[in-house]
């Protein structure tokens, strides 16, 4: 196997040629070895450089690469910042130069299990999933996004595909949508949304996504213990599965989010054509024939328009006769009903009182039907509403 031929001494893994071999090993007999922390501060000054030079063994970018992607992926890291983005180019940069140096190696292949492999190669393995993450937290713009985002989908289909031939997975691996999957905008019913399948979802995630933070931790504890002893073969053999393993099920989660914004782009990357068409053939707004005069509006007009002599309006007629108007419109009272409403209610006089006492008793003499039975009536009311009756609810 390739991979057997290019393991080098303890600190190297793997090396481009043969010929690259045999400097690693004078290198690593020399003196002047030039280390990894050396080679990451080149790296950082000029980084398209040291990617070509072919002075660095792959075992040796790979070392920065993994340095970088955990820097990355550090939960105290602050996505926001221009130094993040430009070490995710870089790092972008370095695995793509990585991914052409590996595949020129040929160290896997389908047709072998992974107990083959040795373990100085089994971290290679995490290339593709390393490259699919950079490009899905790559920052671009909208145009741009679509490209990242496909690229992303590519690498973790790439990743799950050579794991899966390793035996490391049985997964069944979704395939990205296509431009005609999504020329039609499906609309979703109400009809067919599962409120308890959603509810099952969401709590598998949560408790998935426990999981691996519970994982990542002592992932990165154990890497920090390997970093003082690094003899134990089948512990760091061990470390380099489970972290493949972790990549596993992060990537097929990403997928299924980096496929619905996937078919979200293509969607509206087919309706921007027909938009572009329609502002083409809609007709312009008419051009007018007499120019526009530009609008000044200014405090001095508008004072010197209210209260200077050039006030444009004139009074036609006096408040007396406005409110007259009104008046006779019947949008106001009269002056007479106006002296009426001032005066108050008009409460009868005792003369006034002593002649309908005496209208009263000229009709009970003259035996009016009309007056008695308007007096019948009332004694029946008085006898059956008692005086304080009124609303006695909820009184004792």
């Amino acid at each position: 196997m390739a991979d057997h031929q290019h393991c080098c001494s303890s600190h190297s893994h793997c090396d481009d040629s043969s010929t690259t071999n045999d400097n690693d090993t004078n290198l690593s007999s020399s003196p002047q070895q030039i280390s990894s922390n050396d080679v990451h501060k080149r790296f950082t000054s000029n980084d398209i450089e040291h990617i070509n030079d072919e002075s660095q063994t792959v075992s040796q970018l790979f070392d920065i690469a993994w340095s970088n992607q955990n820097d990355l992926q550090s939960p105290s890291a602050d996505t926001t910042t221009d130094e993040y983005s430009s070490k995710l180019l870089h790092t972008i940069r370095l695995l793509e130069s990585l991914e052409k140096r590996l595949n020129s190696l040929e160290l896997f292949s389908d047709n072998e299990h992974i107990d083959e492999v040795s373990t100085t190669n089994l971290r290679y393995l995490l290339l593709n999933a390393y490259l699919a993450w950079s490009y899905q937290t790559k920052r671009s713009k909208p145009s741009q996004r679509l490209i990242n985002v496909q690229h992303a989908c590519d690498y973790y289909s790439n990743f799950l595909t050579m794991t899966k031939n390793y035996g490391l997975h049985k997964f069944s691996i979704p395939k990205a949508p296509s431009n005609d999957d999504c020329g039609k905008i499906e609309q979703l019913s109400s009809r067919d949304v599962d409120m308890m399948k959603m509810a099952q979802d969401r709590a598998s995630k949560i408790q998935g996504h426990l999981k691996r933070r519970e994982e990542e931790e002592s992932m990165r504890a154990f890497e920090e213990a390997m970093k003082h002893d690094a003899t134990d073969e089948e512990a760091k053999r061990s470390f380099y599965i489970s972290k493949i393993r972790w990549w596993i099920n992060t990537a097929m989660d990403d997928l299924v989010y980096l496929h619905d914004e996937l078919r979200v782009l293509l969607q509206r990357q087919a309706l921007e054509p027909n938009a572009e068409e329609e502002s083409r053939r809609r007709p312009g707004p008419p051009q007018s024939s007499r120019p526009l005069k530009p609008l000044v509006i200014t405090r001095d007009m508008l004072q010197s328009k209210v209260f200077g002599t050039g006030y444009p309006s004139a009074s036609t007629m006096t408040i007396d006769e406005f409110y007259e108007s009104l008046a006779r419109r019947g949008l106001a009272p009269t002056p007479e009903q106006s002296k009426a409403m001032a005066a108050g209610p008009k409460f009868p006089t005792a003369n006034e009182m002593e002649k309908e006492e005496v209208a009263k008793e000229t009709h009970m003499e003259r035996d009016d039907p009309n007056m008695i039975s308007y007096l019948r009536s009332k004694d029946d009311y008085i006898d059956d509403h008692h005086r304080g009756e009124g609303n006695r609810h909820n009184r004792s």
